[in-house]
């Protein structure tokens, strides 16, 4: 359950990215704002697992499903932009 968490979070967090170069872009103050303070809460999931996890395949598994949330959440982006 805690990768399916992390590919969550981060699939969030990369789609909020995204938001947030387009607030700035927007010169939108209020978005940055919002996005700027909700960062630190979508990455708690990541902080907290790693620092539980003690064995590096843990990490690794982790790591993998992390990288897989962003890129999901690009693939999203793009296909939302086109």
């Amino acid at each position: 359950m805690k990768y399916v968490i992390i590919f969550t979070s981060a699939l969030i967090t990369e789609i909020c990215s995204t938001f947030y170069i387009r607030f700035v872009a927007d010169k939108n103050t209020i978005g940055m704002l919002f996005i700027a303070f909700i960062g630190p809460f979508l990455s708690l999931a990541f902080a907290g697992y790693m620092v539980e996890s003690k064995k590096w395949d843990e990490r690794l598994k982790i790591t993998f499903s992390m990288a897989l949330g962003y890129v999901v959440g690009v693939l999203i982006v793009v296909t939302l932009l086109q």
